[in-house]
């Protein structure tokens, strides 16, 4: 066995697929959503969400955006989900070297600093982007009607926390494996 390398027991090893697998869903399914979300979502219903229901008044036609603003919308929208799509799939080789026992690899754990980065990617974007597509659905707005809007609530702030803390536990796991490398070869 490697110095790289752990005894895993047979139920961690075969978690450790299931999280893996569970992960390779999540990458197909998390874009495939939000697209169809994005795709399919009237602009008015996203300004109610983005709060900025006011820019049309009532009774005015539905509104009108042009194709432009769609694609941009589509694209502002998708950043976070791509994000955090990157991250997941960066766990699971994370995962799979880890029910491989390479638990404290260089590679399993460039891995785990992967998915922190997508976490961290999709916190900010998910900050971003919903400020972006209010001003892309409001661009034919009378002036005054343009909200730029910017909300940061808890889930936004833990994620960017819990993606902090997997970075920096990656980063002591990587100084460990190259100790660990560094002892082996002095053997």
């Amino acid at each position: 066995m490697k110095s790289s390398q752990s005894a895993i027991s047979p139920v961690g090893a075969r978690f450790n697929a299931l999280l893996a697998l569970a992960c390779l869903a999540m990458v197909i399914a998390i874009p495939a959503l939000t697209l169809y979300g994005l795709c399919t979502t009237p602009p008015e219903i996203w300004l109610e969400r983005l709060g900025s229901k006011s820019a049309f008044p009532a009774g005015q036609p539905g509104l009108q955006i042009a194709g432009w603003q769609s694609g941009l919308v589509v694209l502002a929208g998708m950043l976070p989900a791509c994000a955090m799509a990157y991250g997941l799939f960066r766990a699971r080789f994370c995962f799979l070297g880890f029910a491989r026992g390479e638990t404290f690899s260089l590679g399993t754990v460039r891995h785990l600093r992967g998915f922190a980065v997508g976490m961290f990617a999709a916190a900010l974007g998910g900050l971003v982007s919903s400020a972006l597509i209010g001003v892309l659905l409001t661009l034919g707005a009378p002036p005054g009607k343009r909200p730029l809007g910017l909300a940061i609530g808890s889930s936004e702030l833990l994620m960017l926390l819990f993606a902090g803390m997997v970075w920096q536990i990656a980063h002591v796991m990587t100084q460990a494996a190259e100790l660990a490398d560094e002892h082996a070869q002095i053997v």
